[in-house]
């Protein structure tokens, strides 16, 4: 009876995710709800068939990036792998991966499983499956309305690694991450930065890890690369940075990133800070799991930014830049990297507050805006839409920015339309997550129109609520 409803359900998934890409969608979270209907345990079933290791990736900002990137590299090596790919971060995307990979009967191997999850997810799916290793990324505020204070996080994840086998890689710059290494049942690996170029001896950005999250004092902080990412020490219990395994050196954003990690030269497509560490921690995980650095390094050079994470689009000889913001840290990154570019360019802003994007979208006010019209290169056209478009216009008329160089479109088309045909140079399309697909869309059927150039392959970038 086991068998059969194991069986049921699998075919009835693998029904599912095909009915949905006929109706246009992608099929990454609904079959697996089904599915996990029939076979509540189907999951923990699946996930028997990985030979070699599962890896979890979570984090607030950057697991999706280094969750493709890991998957870039194993497939650089021919290794196979289950991959729930971006924004199926849910256990039911979760579940619907294995489902879509593996033969009717349920018995096909693989040798690795990569999971990306959600922070709050990482104890549900502890429950039904057994990682090698958990990577998480960094710790930022994010969409309070859904998981409320940071130290609640940390502690659901403390909570549900603990006294379990299980090797944790985090990122040593993070004062919020370094109280699991004093937690004797976990093995620890850190990767960080050495000083760079871009460090600040202040931060107007910081909002968590002022104080010590063992002791509670304020922590004397020597350089932040950004937000309480940096160098720092605890006076009272002299918490500080872990000794790190995987450090970053020779660190240039020149504008793409080119850095150095343990001596090894990577020169990539990325841009921005937050990549350069996206980049660090899929090096850290892949190393760890063995596999030969000639591997690495091909699959992170050649590999090109996606779904909306510093994505490049080609319109009207125009260089056009799809970002995907959600907290008040990914906005700082985001504003940073285009203060890097010298060139002419308009800022669009698609800001929504559906359940998915986090209903509160008090962030934007601690985003450190006015940095961006504090410099020669400011962007002189803002274009503004999303459902809440008339707040993030006025967040950018009170960082400075002059009210006749921004225009307020309800119209997600037209809005996108407008910033393109502007006479300046670049644009830069920062949307939240909900406006992140319909606004991909437009822009590779213009992209299409104006030079041939398809993206069609890369649509498995699907829209998943998280």
């Amino acid at each position: 009876m086991k068998g059969i409803r194991k069986t049921l359900a699998i075919i009835t998934g693998k029904i599912l995710i095909r009915l949905s890409k006929i109706l246009g969608n992608q099929g990454t979270d609904f079959p697996g709800k089904i599915a996990r209907r029939i076979y509540p345990e189907i999951l923990t079933d699946l996930s028997e068939n990985i030979t070699d290791e599962i890896v979890i990736i979570t984090g607030t900002n950057g697991k999706t990036t280094t969750s493709n990137l890991v998957a870039s590299i194993l497939k650089e090596k021919n290794i196979s792998f289950v991959h729930n790919t971006a924004g199926a971060n849910l256990i039911t995307g979760i579940t619907t991966a294995f489902i879509k990979d593996i033969d009717i009967l349920g018995y096909r191997e693989f040798e690795y499983a990569v999971l990306e999850t959600d922070e709050a997810n990482v104890p549900l799916l502890l429950n039904e499956i057994t990682p090698g290793l958990i990577l998480i990324t960094n710790f930022f505020r994010d969409q309070s309305d859904r998981f409320g204070e940071l130290d609640k996080i940390i502690t659901l994840i403390k909570d549900a690694v603990d006294d379990k086998p299980i090797d944790l890689v985090l990122n040593s710059d993070d004062p919020l991450a370094t109280s699991f290494e004093r937690e004797p049942s976990l093995s620890t690996w850190f990767f960080g930065f050495d000083n760079t170029i871009y460090d600040t001896k202040e931060s107007v950005d910081i909002r968590e890890g002022r104080h010590c999250i063992i002791c509670g004092q304020e922590l004397i902080y020597h350089r932040f690369h950004y937000e309480q990412l940096g160098k720092y020490k605890c006076p009272k219990c002299k918490n500080k940075n872990a000794e790190r395994n995987f450090t970053v050196h020779d660190f240039k954003l020149a504008p793409n990133i080119e850095l150095k990690v343990n001596g090894t030269q990577f020169k990539t497509n990325f841009q921005g800070f937050y990549n350069a560490y996206n980049i660090l921690a899929a090096v850290s995980l892949t190393k760890l799991l063995g596999i030969e650095i000639d591997y690495i390094v091909s699959a992170i050079n050649k590999y090109k930014p996606q779904a909306g994470r510093m994505e490049s689009f080609e319109i009207n000889e125009k260089d056009v830049v799809l970002v995907l913001v959600k907290n008040s840290a990914g906005f700082n990154q985001a504003l940073f990297s285009i203060t890097q570019d010298y060139d002419s360019k308009t800022i669009f802003f698609a800001l929504n507050d559906n359940s998915a994007d986090g209903t509160d979208v008090s962030w934007i006010w601690d985003a450190n805006v006015e940095g961006i019209f504090e410099n020669n290169n400011a962007p002189t056209h803002i274009v503004c839409t999303g459902k809440r478009s008339g707040d993030i216009a006025v967040r950018f008329k009170y960082s400075g920015c002059s009210e006749n160089k921004i225009t307020i479109e309800a119209d997600l088309s037209n809005a996108v339309n407008l910033a393109i045909n502007s006479s300046l140079k670049k644009v830069y399309i920062i949307c939240t997550y909900t406006a992140l697909f319909e606004v991909r869309d437009i822009l590779i059927k213009m992209q299409e129109q104006s030079t041939g150039k398809s993206k069609i392959d890369e649509k498995q970038y699907q829209r998943e609520e998280v």
